[in-house]
């Protein structure tokens, strides 16, 4: 696993404190809403989603020719939500009071994977939803980013995240840091798979304190 260079630019502009707990936490599913969200993108454009789809480019069928959309569509259309929709982004409910919480003991990042060019789009977003954390972007697996991030500090360092790709991503690129598996919004909640790489796996945000507690000790 490799960083991207503008990853890697925007990990070593954190100003990390070296000896204290840092929590690592994404942002779609786990801080805003994404998948209902570009669920309904998605139909203004014509194609519809198959949110249990394991899949990109088995995800879109466009609704006039029942054509089933190719990776490089499904990213495109991806790309182009982000560059709308990002500053729409909802919040889902109690993410910045349990982080404003897990703060006061704990420095935190947000380590999302969503284009670059919307980063500043997301920190706009997540500062109006009371979030005010750094926010890192980042492509392809985190386990890198967390190796990198978790490697500054001598204190533990935990990561947040719906997805069993990148829960398994950590757990093989930085295996030292605990992972919680959370999954904000109902509707993805009912598609994704749960990850036998999370030490446990949260529906809300009020699971992910009482795990956030445990782990910080």
């Amino acid at each position: 696993m490799t960083l991207s260079d503008i990853t890697h630019d925007q990990l070593q502009a954190l100003d990390i404190v070296a000896d204290a707990p840092l929590i690592a936490v994404d942002a779609d599913e786990v801080l805003v809403y994404f998948l209902r969200h570009f669920r309904d993108f998605s139909a203004s454009k014509s194609w519809a989603l198959n949110p249990t789809a394991r899949r990109l480019d088995l995800a879109l069928t466009h609704m006039q020719n029942g054509e089933v959309a190719d990776l490089t569509t499904g990213l495109s259309l991806i790309d182009a939500f982000f560059e709308a929709e990002v500053h729409q982004q909802v919040a889902i409910e109690n993410a910045a009071e349990t982080l404003r919480y897990a703060s006061e003991r704990a420095q935190i990042v947000v380590l999302t994977n969503l284009p670059h060019m919307a980063r500043d789009g997301r920190i706009a977003n997540l500062l109006g939803h009371s979030i005010p954390y750094p926010v890192v972007t980042n492509t392809g697996g985190k386990g890198a980013a967390l190796a990198a991030l978790s490697a500054r500090t001598s204190g533990p360092t935990l990561f947040i995240d719906d997805s069993d790709v990148q829960l398994q991503s950590a757990a093989k690129g930085a295996p030292d840091v605990r992972r919680l598996q959370l999954i904000g919004c109902d509707y993805a909640a009912a598609a994704l798979p749960r990850s036998d790489a999370a030490e446990e796996v949260a529906l809300d945000w009020d699971a992910g304190r009482r795990w956030i507690t445990a782990a910080l000790g």
